[in-house]
């Protein structure tokens, strides 16, 4: 017999084989059905299930091949379906028999399931899956009820010209598409009003395609960012792992202090306004000169004036600054008169400054 007859039978054929699993139960018909439809087509047993080939009378000389074949066909459908269902159609003869009892058994419409599958799609978004594992779960539920309600087609017998039948399906993959878009998460708003503006709509491959390709780069720039934050986490700063400036040994050669020189020393030209040492007296624009600074009763105390504030002073104290002016003509180097004083008996008492303190 020819390889190609539906009466052959390969001899590594074996009767015991599953063909599909899962096995059928009683909620997966459908899917079930598809896959044993696949499994029979390719080992060209179909007909025996679908009525094609019928029963030979037993003087032709197929019967033995048919025999032979539809009880493997038999076994076949026996080890595909679980042992509940198997114990129902254990005793029919035909494998088109036990086809037909299930497809009446398990294939009709139910209500309760496509109300289920209508409210699972409505409500079933993508949150942390990714676009591929979102569109294959939506795609399933889809594919489930499209079973239960087919798209009708036309069976008159001269072909439909309105075209209703053409509408009825663009409407059907427009949903699609619209329930695969507005079950995307947040982060694809942007991308998901740009499909929704074209019109027509794409299909639902393109919508996917163009929604994964969004995907993509932003797991890159994710990436990028991630990238970049452990760089930084494991290379400080460049600003802590360097040695201290050039200014840190720099030496006053006034005050005989570190971290300055003496062109900006304060004790030389006087504190600036508003100076305050850390936790001590303020002693800002104290007057010095190139010797030592003259000591002040506490009587003769300055008071602490705002910057903008006019400087007045008694007549003493006009007369101690006259004297403290040089009678010759050589050059003074006198700076910064001071607007304010510590109420201290004298400039260089209280506390010292610290290095801390200085800063250029």
């Amino acid at each position: 017999m020819l390889p190609s007859s539906p009466y052959y039978l390969h001899p590594n054929e074996n009767p015991a084989l599953v063909l599909v699993s899962p096995v059928l139960s009683s909620s997966n018909y459908h899917s079930w059905s598809r896959a044993m439809t696949m499994a029979l087509l390719s080992k060209n047993k179909l007909q025996f299930v679908n009525g094609t080939i019928t029963v030979p009378l037993r003087t032709d000389p197929l019967y033995s091949a048919w025999e032979r074949c539809n009880t493997m066909v038999l076994s076949w459908l026996h080890h595909s379906i679980s042992p509940s269902i198997m114990n129902s159609v254990l005793w029919l003869d035909f494998a088109s028999d036990v086809w037909r009892d299930l497809r009446e058994r398990f294939s009709q419409g139910d209500v309760f399931r496509i109300s289920d599958l209508q409210e699972e799609i409505n409500s079933f978004k993508q949150e942390d899956r990714s676009v591929t594992d979102y569109f294959t779960e939506l795609k399933i539920l889809w594919d489930e009820l499209m079973n239960f309600r087919p798209i009708p087609v036309c069976s008159c017998p001269t072909s439909c010209s309105c075209g209703v039948f053409a509408t009825l399906q663009k409407y059907h993959d427009n949903d699609y598409v619209i329930r695969f878009l507005k079950g995307l998460h947040d982060r694809f708003a942007a991308v998901r009003s740009q499909i929704m503006l074209i019109d027509p709509l794409p299909t639902i491959n393109k919508a996917f395609s163009l929604v994964i390709q969004q995907e993509r780069h932003l797991l890159a720039a994710g990436s990028s960012q991630l990238f970049v934050s452990n760089t930084l986490r494991q290379h400080p700063s460049s600003r802590k792992s360097q040695p201290k400036s050039a200014s840190d040994s720099r030496q006053c050669t006034f005050c005989g202090k570190s971290r300055h020189t003496v062109d900006t020393c304060y004790e030389k030209h006087g504190y600036p306004p508003g100076y305050k040492s850390r936790g001590r007296t303020s002693r800002a624009h104290a007057v010095l000169t190139d010797g030592e600074a003259p000591s002040l009763d506490a009587s003769q105390s300055v008071a602490i004036l705002p910057p903008d504030s006019p400087v007045t002073l008694t007549q003493d104290q006009l007369q101690q600054l006259l004297t403290l002016l040089p009678s010759s003509t050589s050059p003074t180097h006198v700076t910064n008169t001071a607007s304010s004083l510590p109420l201290q008996p004298s400039v260089s008492s209280g506390p010292s400054i610290f290095d801390d303190d200085w800063y250029s």
